[in-house]
């Protein structure tokens, strides 16, 4: 018994810490695509301003648009290196398996009936899927249970580095401002 008892505590705190971890990468994912968008429309207008007039930008202008286009290239091969939206399925998938052997857990410890094959079975298939999956951090465990020991610092810092992308929107802004003060004086 209590080994069932551990299976279904640990898989069932697993399973949420993984949820909170498919959470993360998914919302990692809309937030980069977000701001890759918005730097790629922003520069692309930019570019296609310099072509009506060259001193838009001022006389640095072309080389601070290259830098900033390729600062974007390099940011959207880092983050489609980091692949988050295939390991925010996979991550997902995996949630909903080990959310799958936890209610069976729970199920065999309300009816009371099992043997050790039973557990020693479910005990395998959870390492299985420990095994079958990136793990999820401390912090998707601390935000999963806010009773867990997590440093603040450590749940701010995932905060902020999922938020940052759209911190980042602020470039392709004033990479379009210009061009709006522009237009709007007429094209001159």
């Amino acid at each position: 018994m209590i080994e069932l008892d551990r299976i279904a505590d640990r898989s069932y705190k697993t399973y949420k810490a993984r949820l909170k971890a498919a959470e993360r990468l998914q919302a990692r994912q809309r937030a980069w695509n977000t701001s890759l968008l918005a730097l790629a429309v922003a520069t692309t207008i930019a570019s296609i301003a310099l072509l009506s007039d060259d001193r838009m930008y001022g006389s640095a202008g072309p080389t601070v648009l290259v830098c900033v286009s390729v600062a974007a290239l390099v940011a959207s091969l880092v983050v489609a290196g980091l692949n988050y939206g295939v390991r925010s399925r996979d991550m997902f998938m995996n949630y909903r398996a080990i959310q799958r052997l936890s209610v069976e857990a729970e199920a065999q410890q309300q009816r009371g009936v099992f043997d050790d094959d039973s557990v020693r079975k479910l005990s395998e298939r959870y390492n299985a899927l420990l095994d079958d999956s990136e793990n999820h951090t401390s912090a998707d465990y601390g935000f999963s249970d806010p009773t867990a020991a997590v440093s603040k610092w450590t749940l701010r810092a995932t905060r902020v580095l999922t938020f940052l992308p759209y911190i980042a929107l602020v470039v392709p802004i004033l990479v379009v401002l210009p061009f709006a003060a522009w237009a709007f004086r007429g094209g001159q």
